[in-house]
């Protein structure tokens, strides 16, 4: 059913993982069996129940400034040559935010930024309850731990909670929920897409498939970035390697 909906493709070894994930739902609705779950979907008319079992079994591991030598590259490679137009960014599987929020601090922190071009920032991701966090930019402690002191006291607000961003990064974004396996609703030319860590639980034609419309969608010379155990190798694909999982489209 998660592989049809939306390209997850849960192979041998993953029913632990799908047993105790699904657990929390089945027992949340006083059934007694997986059996009476699948049940229970299928008689949802709604659709809301098969939603919450998309949401539980999504993997939504993420961190500020995760693989950082992405952002370095944009700093030292891609930012600099951004001129007096509108760019469009895409964080494709943007999880709770962090990625995005990070993109946005990264623009932020160039001076350019603010005197010389704009940036439309879109992140998107199939978890409903996932992007109820990102939208809120709001991180408990544990997810700010580790954030250099620098950032924290430039773009975020603390309370008890935790730390919220600040209004003028998160109005730099804006969300959405997508199935990459759906339609796009969105226009082009992006100049930078981020799909990181997302294709590793598609299988090898669904990837191929992904990365022609990644291509697609990028305007030429722009930047596709994938997670470091993601290529776009076995097929040609159109785009060079400039930096490790970092693509430019020719």
């Amino acid at each position: 059913m998660l592989y049809d909906y939306c390209g997850i493709y849960l192979n041998e070894g993953k029913e632990a993982l799908v047993r105790a994930r699904l657990m929390k739902r089945v027992r949340k609705l006083g059934l007694g069996s997986f059996l009476e779950y699948l049940d229970y979907i299928e008689a949802d008319e709604t659709g809301g129940e098969f939603l919450s079992l998309v949401d539980v079994l999504t993997t939504n591991k993420t961190s500020f400034f995760r693989e950082k030598q992405h952002f370095d590259y944009l700093v030292e490679n891609v930012i600099p040559t951004m001129d007096g137009r509108e760019y469009k960014w895409w964080s494709a599987g943007c999880s709770s935010g962090e990625e995005p929020v990070t993109l946005a601090m990264t623009l932020y922190e160039q001076q350019a930024f603010r005197r010389q071009f704009s940036v439309k920032m879109l992140a998107t991701d199939l978890s409903r309850d996932i992007l109820q966090t990102a939208k809120s930019g709001v991180y408990s402690p544990d997810k700010i731990r580790g954030m250099p002191e620098y950032y924290l006291q430039k773009y975020f607000s603390r309370h008890e909670q935790g730390a919220e961003i600040k209004p003028a990064v998160r109005d730099l974004i804006t969300y959405g929920r997508l199935n990459l396996l759906d339609k796009w609703p969105m226009s082009g030319p992006f100049h930078m897409i981020m799909c990181r860590n997302v294709m590793i639980y598609f299988n090898r034609e669904t990837q191929m498939e992904l990365v022609s419309k990644f291509y697609d969608l990028l305007e030429p010379g722009g930047y596709l970035f994938l997670g470091h155990s993601e290529s776009v190798s076995g097929r040609d694909h159109g785009f060079k390697n400039v930096s490790p999982a970092a693509y430019q489209k020719q």
